[in-house]
């Protein structure tokens, strides 16, 4: 075989066919050279029979067995053309470079000569991460040179004996690229000759891997679809004179409008259950239709209403620190979903989106000055985004709290200010295969207090079955949630695949002036050793005070043993004290959690101790034992009950400022209904002492309830407090 750089060959000839005899000969080789053999490439996927290429100079180049040439002519050809329209514009790019600030145009040669230092090469190659593939358009077109170009040219075109085993998602940021540098002069033609034969050769093993996705995921939705038809529909949008791009045409509009149908609840959240693959698809979805309307296609008014809601999913479930709560697969550190607002809402139109940025953001210094450029995840068009942001009247959400109850999502809130305290539950259906990127937990708790999180998520972890990692941040003792028996809810079958099919149950949800409150129950332990037939979760927040959580375990055996445990995720210092609570610290707003003892017991400061007949709830906190670089380092906090039968957990979260933390009680009370003492299974009664108050908390968990008697007062309400 002919080494790379070698122009002989040495071969061995028999000298005389009647004997042995062997001479050993050196001849000479034509040899292809590496631009040579890249140049082929391209031209072996250009759809010659094409008119506008059949007379042209490229072809004759090519039909002459000049390579090169023939490549070089197609890349001119191709970067002539009027239509279609590729996105971005010398116009929008020298608009772009007149408006951006030193800080910025500092920033972006520092992430090119960052990715210069590194060659190009990390991260996780070919897809495009660690190379200028994942470099953002502004970026690019701000920073980078003729000699990156060059070079990632060079590496490429070094590279392309792999070229037919690139990673999921390449070709689509391949076309990104392509769209973000066509106008640029400082991208030769010559370095988009590797580029294009990259992405022709690559789309097609994509493609071939693509099509056996309905087999293994039961044709169920998942964004690889989204992914994958997006860049294969805009190749044939902006490169159909590469053969067997232009039939992805087809893939538009129909297949866009059914993955938007598949991926999206009709409330806008993804089925696959992860915050941020959510943001992600629905960017991608955002860039399809930008695209198409440039280019003067259309989708139907449904996708369009489909989308709006996906979009507004962002600033419904919003922390108010500005990062979104980390549900499923996913985590970030940073106002990721504030700093992204101004975009969502000029492109989506949101007015409440404007809103949020201007009342929690108003200060953000502007990249551009008066020039507004998108932040989304997977931009479109080059576009100035002013004109649409300033023309949007800026609209406050009509309701604090709020409720996605097709796909299983509620968040409560103080108010929409940075300082509010906020809580999110996760109700969603879990173990379909169109929940890949959810984990194992029901009913999962993200929380901040005082506009600081408190309760996190632990992030993604490696994707593979068999890491520590991986398995323990998918399973319900990393999530802020409550189990019973130390058995799983759901249990993970293999990476993004589950044995068992959960599907909550949201009773109540109440959103009031004074106060709001959450009901879900699942029997995702009915069918473990000793069955507990239901478990519920409560959540009462009496607005800008505390939050009072309840679980509550139905036993399916009469006095079986069991140990119910609630799982809090907490990424701030903290405390354990000897009573059992847990106090957090640091800057900002902090959180006492306080379990209080099931019967008559008493958990607090000044409460008098522990008299009456609760049982004891155990304490225990412990960090992270799968830490990762990028991820956070949490502590576990764990209240556990042993019971015989039925379980229930009370925990009083109490938010502040300050120091020191404010001295509270609470304790479980009787409460008399139905002509005798209920049981804590029947409804429970909570005093809570707290500043200078004594308030009174009845929650009937029986289906009935009757006129009750309760701590000097009295009601008929299934749901009381005091204070409300």
């Amino acid at each position: 075989m002919l080494a790379e750089g070698e122009n002989t060959l040495q071969v061995d000839v028999v000298a005389n066919p009647g004997n042995t005899t062997i001479l050993s000969r050196t001849i000479p080789v034509t040899r292809e050279s590496p631009e040579v053999s890249v140049a082929r490439i391209l031209c072996e996927h250009v759809d010659w029979s094409r008119p506008d290429l059949k007379q042209s100079a490229c072809a004759a180049a090519w039909r002459n067995g000049r390579a090169e040439a023939a490549a070089l002519e197609f890349v001119r050809h191709l970067r002539r053309r009027a239509t279609p329209h590729m996105g971005y514009t010398k116009q929008f790019v020298a608009q772009l470079r007149a408006h951006a600030t030193p800080a910025f145009r500092a920033k972006a040669r520092a992430e090119i000569d960052s990715l210069l230092g590194g060659g190009f090469l990390g991260g996780s190659y070919p897809d495009g991460r660690g190379t200028l593939l994942a470099v953002r358009p502004e970026v690019l077109q701000l920073a980078a040179e003729k000699k990156h170009f060059d070079l990632f040219a060079r590496i490429l075109t070094s590279r392309r004996q792999g070229w037919g085993a690139a990673a999921t998602h390449t070709s689509v940021n391949v076309l990104r690229f392509m769209q973000a540098a066509w106008p640029l002069e400082e991208c030769s033609d010559e370095a988009l000759i590797p580029v294009l034969g990259f992405l022709a050769k690559t789309h097609r093993s994509q493609w071939e891997g693509a099509k056996t996705w309905d087999d293994a995921s039961h044709g169920q939705a998942h964004n690889w679809w989204a992914y994958e038809f997006s860049g294969s529909w805009k190749a044939s949008l902006l490169f159909p004179e590469l053969a067997g791009f232009a039939k992805f045409a087809a893939l538009f509009p129909d297949n866009f409008e059914r993955e938007a149908r598949l991926l999206f609840f009709p409330d806008g959240f993804t089925r696959e259950v992860s915050t941020s693959y959510h943001i992600g698809t629905v960017d991608i979805f955002f860039e399809i239709a930008r695209v198409a309307r440039l280019n003067g296609l259309t989708l139907s008014p449904a996708f369009h209403q489909r989308l709006r809601a996906a979009a507004e999913v962002e600033w419904k479930l919003m922390q108010p620190d500005g990062n979104y709560p980390a549900f499923g697969d996913c985590f970030n550190d940073g106002p990721h979903v504030l700093e992204r607002a101004r975009s969502m809402a000029a492109i989506g139109g949101i007015p409440e989106c404007k809103f949020l940025a201007e009342s929690l953001d108003a200060a953000r210094p502007s990249n551009f000055g008066a020039m507004m450029v998108e932040e989304l995840n997977y931009p479109g068009i080059g576009e100035d985004l002013r004109p649409a942001y300033d023309a949007l009247q800026a609209r406050a959400p009509a309701e604090v709290d709020q409720a996605l109850e097709q796909s299983g999502y509620y968040a409560m809130r103080q108010d929409w200010s940075a300082k509010a305290d906020y809580a999110a539950v996760e109700a969603s259906p879990r173990g379909r295969i169109d929940t890949s990127h959810g984990h194992s937990a029901i009913f999962d708790l993200r929380l901040c207090a005082r506009g600081r999180a408190i309760l996190v998520g632990n992030g993604k972890g490696p994707d593979d079955h068999g890491s520590p990692p991986r398995l323990w941040r998918v399973s319900a003792a990393s999530h802020s949630c409550a189990i019973a028996d130390g058995e799983e809810p759901v249990p993970l079958r293999s990476v993004y695949r589950f044995a068992r099919e959960v599907a909550p149950v949201v009773v109540d949800w109440q959103s009031r002036p004074g106060h709001a409150y959450f009901h879900g129950t699942h029997e995702a332990y009915n069918n473990i050793a000793n069955p507990v037939r239901a478990a519920h979760r409560k959540l009462f927040y009496l607005r800008g005070k505390y939050w009072i959580l309840l679980d509550r375990f139905v036993s399916g055996v009469q006095d079986a043993a069991h140990v119910y445990r609630q799982f809090f995720q907490v990424g701030v210092p903290s405390r354990l004290e000897t009573d059992g609570r847990c106090v957090t610290s640091g800057a900002g707003g902090n959180l006492v959690f306080m379990p209080i003892n099931v019967g008559g017991g008493v958990a607090g400061r000044g409460a008098g101790g522990g008299a009456g007949v609760g049982t004891p709830v155990e304490s225990s906190k412990s960090r992270c034992p799968f830490p990762l670089e990028g991820y956070p380092v949490t502590e576990q906090l764990c209240y556990t009950h042993r019971a015989a039968g039925h379980g229930l957990l009370a925990t009083l979260l109490l938010p502040f400022t300050g120091e020191p933390p404010p001295n509270v009680s609470a304790r479980m009370v009787p409460i008399e209904a139905d002509d005798r003492l209920l049981s804590p299974q029947e409804a429970t009664a909570i005093e809570i002492t707290f500043a200078g108050e004594r308030h009174l908390y009845v929650d009937f968990h029986a289906h009935w309830h009757l006129p009750w008697r309760c701590a000097g007062l009295s009601g008929a309400t299934r749901l009381f407090h005091s204070a409300v």
